[in-house]
């Protein structure tokens, strides 16, 4: 798995927890399943643009900030 999309999901992982979410309290929020959530976080998936969106807009980080390159 690259590197990249573990630390991208590792954000994720960090910004949900800052938010008091658990993975399942955030897929509700957003309107997917749990391992959706899980899948990002471990860095199995890249999200689609709209879940992207979501999880920006539900733990109050930009797109650019939880999902933009490392550098």
């Amino acid at each position: 798995m690259p590197a990249t999309k573990t630390k991208r999901g590792a954000r994720v992982a960090q910004a949900r927890r800052k938010a008091g979410l658990s993975q399942q309290a955030l897929a509700t929020r957003i309107g997917t399943a749990r391992s959706t959530v899980a899948r990002v976080e471990i860095g199995m998936t890249t999200p689609t643009l709209d879940l992207a969106l979501a999880l920006s807009r539900e733990l109050g980080q930009s797109v650019e900030t939880l999902f933009g390159g490392d550098r």
